[in-house]
């Protein structure tokens, strides 16, 4: 992974009038990445993540770029593979939604919280229906080899 010059913590984005800065997308995504190896339930599938400030810039990255930000880094992302190899599941991502939620409410003021919860659930609902349709693409495949 190349990385480049990032942004510095006190650049901003503005999503739909919601200001966020570098910063602030960085320190949710900290706190929340170590409240997930803390986690009884996520911190299993996460047992793949071997470099976790790695996974932690990766993913500050995703969301700066999610929301808006220029790409510093080159990173390619695919979720539904990632995320049906570890077991992801409705379960799964009731947990992930509400100990994203809790450290959100830790790091931003409302209006900031309201609009990454919204973004998160519309993200989570089509990863969901992704993760359905690879998931019987996957069955398919494998009992025709079998």
């Amino acid at each position: 992974m190349e990385l480049k010059q990032g942004p510095q913590t006190t650049d901003e984005i503005i999503v739909n009038g919601v200001s966020f800065t570098h910063g602030d997308i960085y320190n949710v995504v900290d706190d929340f990445y170590t409240r997930i190896q803390g986690d009884v339930m996520l911190k299993v599938p996460f047992q793949s993540v071997h470099d976790w400030p790695e996974h932690i810039q990766r993913l500050t990255h995703f969301w700066w770029i999610r929301f808006g930000g220029k790409p510093y880094m080159f990173a390619e992302y695919n979720p539904v593979l990632k995320h049906f190899f570890a077991g992801f599941d409705g379960l799964f991502l009731s947990r992930w939604l509400q100990l994203f939620y809790e450290t959100l409410c830790s790091h931003l003021n409302p209006d900031q919280i309201q609009l990454w919860k919204m973004v998160t659930e519309r993200m989570g609902q089509s990863l969901s229906i992704r993760n359905e349709h690879f998931k019987e693409y996957y069955e398919q495949n494998k009992n025709q080899q079998d």
